[in-house]
């Protein structure tokens, strides 16, 4: 679901999530980061989960409206094996409207996938997910980068306004999505 990496727009905020095996809040929090020269939007998280599980919610695009809320419509256009033209559709939180483009998207399972704009809404739409497994490969901090230049028509502080509400949302989101299907697959 790299296609919930891109519904974000900007800079910094935070977000909690409980983690089911120790109680402890763990926080997404957003920070700027500068990337070949871009200021991406970037946050971490740690899930409860291998890389692979997680691997296996983000590159499901046909799901992805259903694990992330802001992403309205994903659809794999053309598949090409560890490249793919997908064109989604997102409605960010707020009154600030809905976005559709389309992206090529490069998978590297189940370590890291990036994308970049092919064509739609927004001047630029780049970013990445990167997996790197923790504990002997039972967790999984799981890294999300997004840059959005809006152009003319979207300004960069309400690129930035946005991302510090649904970055942390989509990490979150991703979060719960997979160690809840870890729960459900541990029960007899």
């Amino acid at each position: 679901m790299a296609v919930a990496a891109v519904l974000t727009l900007g800079l910094s905020g935070t977000a909690s999530a409980d983690s089911h095996s120790s109680g402890v809040v763990e926080h997404a929090t957003v920070t700027e980061s500068v990337i070949d020269g871009d200021r991406y939007s970037v946050t971490k998280i740690v899930v409860h989960a291998a890389p692979h599980q997680v691997w296996n919610v983000l590159s499901d695009f046909d799901n992805a409206p259903k694990v992330f809320p802001q992403m309205k419509k994903c659809e794999v256009i053309k598949d090409e094996g560890h490249s793919k033209i997908v064109k989604h559709t997102v409605a960010p939180s707020g009154p600030v409207g809905t976005y559709s483009y389309t992206l090529r998207i490069t998978e590297k399972a189940p370590k890291y996938m990036e994308w970049h704009r092919l064509s739609g809404a927004f001047k630029q739409v780049k970013g990445f997910w990167k997996l790197e497994p923790l504990d002997n490969g039972r967790t999984t901090q799981v890294t999300y980068a997004s840059f959005v230049d809006g152009g003319f028509f979207v300004p960069a502080p309400l690129i930035r306004r946005q991302s510090r509400i649904d970055m942390p949302s989509v990490m979150t989101a991703l979060k719960s999505q997979v160690e809840s299907k870890i729960q459900i697959a541990g029960k007899p």
